[in-house]
């Protein structure tokens, strides 16, 4: 364990902290029994820390954009316990890591977290992301409705720890926020690009799955194209059935090779179509 060369301090007072007494950290883990090896599994970024020195290329050096600003920009909010996963977005989504009640919980801070710098800054990253997340009411209005954050908070308390929070940035037993919380919102097709490019790490599971496993690009790019698709499909099967029907006459059957040719060329070209679309939307998924 990552001990800190002066004791660490909770970033909050003990007045200001909005959960008290939290008896368990995950569901079906008991306060004392391997709480350390959680906390790894749910405060850590190993994997965006892996590739940071390119998270410029995903994102920019800045807080993400409040929640309702997420709305105005037509995202649906993902939650997710993953923490790597915090602040990913695609299209019109973006996973948001619900903050754990005990980080809102001062005494928490003191028994596991004050006692590991790496715990410490990864907790700290997590916690002020949503100090940017939340800057309205109607922000802590849609976290509520997501339940991303306890339901009994109200915009009171939430500024009083806010506030709270921001004055003791100063003090001397401050520890730096994990550098991944350098940056707010990161783009999950660049993220799939670093990974498939080995900076990373070189592997099979790299290459195939990206960062993020799942076939998001092409469901999003049916979405969007279903429409022609089908009437493609439909108007080459009518073709195709049309020219099944023509061969079964002795007339047409005498020229089976050249319907068979123009057959094989219907199949081409349509696939062709579709292939150069894919790639079209691969490209564009990766640009801007």
């Amino acid at each position: 364990m990552d001990q800190a060369t002066h004791r660490l301090t909770p970033p909050f007072s003990k007045e200001n902290a909005l959960v008290h007494h939290v008896q368990r950290v995950a569901p079906f883990l008991d306060v004392g029994k391997d709480t350390h090896a959680f906390l790894e599994t749910d405060l850590y970024t190993p994997r965006l820390d892996k590739i940071y020195s390119f998270l410029w290329l995903a994102g920019l050096p800045r807080p993400a954009r409040p929640l309702h600003r997420q709305n105005l920009l037509r995202r649906t909010i993902y939650p997710t316990e993953d923490p790597d996963e915090h602040l990913v977005w695609h299209d019109a989504l973006i996973f948001i890591k619900p903050i754990p009640a005990y980080l809102l919980d001062y005494e928490f801070w003191e028994q596991e977290l004050c006692n590991d710098v790496t715990l410490y800054r990864s907790a700290y990253g997590l916690l002020v992301s949503y100090v940017a997340l939340l800057r309205h009411k109607s922000d802590l209005r849609i976290a509520s409705g997501a339940g991303l954050l306890p339901a009994d908070i109200n915009w009171n308390d939430w500024v009083a720890f806010v506030t709270n929070l921001n004055i003791r940035l100063d003090s001397t037993a401050f520890c730096e926020a994990n550098y991944r919380y350098r940056y707010g919102e990161l783009r999950l097709t660049r993220l799939n690009t670093l990974y498939r490019l080995g900076l990373a790490g070189f592997s099979l599971q790299n290459v195939v799955h990206g960062f993020m496993s799942g076939s998001l690009r092409y469901t999003a790019f049916f979405e969007r194209n279903f429409g022609w698709i089908l009437a493609v499909f439909v108007y080459v099967t009518v073709i195709l059935s049309a020219m099944q029907v023509a061969l079964a006459t002795d007339s047409f059957r005498l020229n089976s090779s050249g319907c068979y040719a123009i057959r094989m060329v219907v199949t081409l070209l349509v696939s062709s179509v579709v292939h150069h679309t894919v790639l079209k939307s691969r490209v564009a998924g990766y640009g801007g």
